[in-house]
């Protein structure tokens, strides 16, 4: 365990070296300075092949693996399993990522080789060059994890023994029936709501419109749903100074053009500034450049709702409202023990299933 966790904590200090490379390209530490050229070509690479992948969202991945990735860090995290202290019997976990964001499916990746397991990925086509890159690093400092990691474009050639998927709710579907004698994770479409009382500040409401537009809204983590109290002035969530970087994608443009022009054809009712569109809606899951909204009025049958519905959220903005609340600005900076769909991943890898 110990030269698992050492692996990736010196993982962590490429990615924070890295960063200083790209911002100064004369910075080149002793450390792992052979991969510094290459990956910056896969940066560029990967933000020319698929568009929604900005410069600007590959370096917040970046800068939030390289943060994370730390031994003190590690080591808390994993410190409460028992595992680390049990031989439990390798096995091959199938793991099939999802591409809406870069490296999303890093964390299972993680959670596997730290388990003591091999891993078999099945990765997106939106998101296929930054993990097998960082696998090479991963490779070069412990040689041994070169037998625990395979890709496969086809899974259903493969041997393996549990499965952790990611897919729409359609896809969900099929990989229930047709993965139904694994033990499995299977996470579905999922989206995040803010709460606002009122009385937030300039800078909570800045850290919003993040949570709401980091890698252009498109994951799970990004809100897509506003509470708001009776009489709120949307334009106080509207007016925000931020940086308007999602306006320079194309795709994420023609969203919001393609939306602003169903709205107005139809004459529904909307708020908006240039790169964001809300709307009122009881709905939960809005399309991309969209955000639906919706007025209440007593924060206790608020709560009530949001349980009912708790099964389709994955981070609940808010302060001092409810459990398990993420503060703003913080929607896309989960802590390594900040498991997707509230499913310790860990915890099911390491039970004998």
């Amino acid at each position: 365990m110990n030269n698992l966790i050492q692996t990736f904590y010196k993982l962590g200090f490429f990615l924070r070296e890295f960063k200083k490379f790209y911002a100064h390209e004369k910075y080149i530490s002793e450390n792992f300075k052979k991969f510094f050229f290459p990956f910056r070509n896969i940066i560029k690479k990967t933000s020319i092949i698929n568009s929604w992948f900005r410069t600007e969202d590959l370096f917040i991945t970046i800068e939030q693996w390289g943060k994370i990735l730390t031994k003190e860090k590690l080591e808390y995290w994993l410190n409460k399993y028992s595992f680390i202290k049990k031989k439990n019997p390798i096995k091959t976990i199938l793991v099939i990522m999802p591409g809406n964001i870069p490296l999303v499916g890093f964390h299972d990746f993680l959670c596997v080789l730290l388990s003591g397991h091999r891993i078999l990925i099945k990765l997106s086509e939106e998101d296929n060059l930054l993990l097998p890159f960082l696998c090479k690093i991963i490779t070069h400092i412990n040689p041994l994890l070169e037998k625990k990691i395979k890709f496969s474009k086809n899974f259903f050639k493969e041997k393996y023994d549990s499965v952790i998927a990611s897919c729409s709710n359609n896809t969900a579907r099929y990989f229930e029936y047709y993965f139904r004698k694994y033990p499995m994770i299977l996470r579905k479409r999922r989206t995040s709501i803010a709460i606002l009382q009122g009385n937030e500040s300039k800078k909570n409401l800045i850290s919003l419109n993040k949570d709401i537009l980091t890698y252009s809204g498109r994951g799970c983590r990004n809100v897509g749903k506003i509470f708001i109290p009776k009489n709120y002035d949307l334009h106080l969530i509207l007016d925000q100074n931020l940086s308007s970087y999602v306006m320079k994608n194309y795709k994420y443009m023609d969203n919001y053009n393609y939306y602003l022009s169903i709205y107005t054809l139809n004459n529904i009712v909307i708020k908006r500034n240039p790169m964001m569109i809300l709307i009122e809606s009881k709905d939960y899951h809005s399309p991309i450049s969209v955000v639906y909204y919706e007025f209440y009025s007593n924060v206790n049958q608020l709560k009530k709702l949001i349980h009912k519905n708790r099964k389709h959220l994955q981070c609940l903005v808010s302060r001092n409202i409810c459990k398990n609340e993420v503060d703003f600005g913080k929607t896309q900076f989960p802590k390594l023990w900040d498991y997707s769909d509230n499913i310790d991943t860990i915890k099911f890898l390491t039970e004998k299933n």
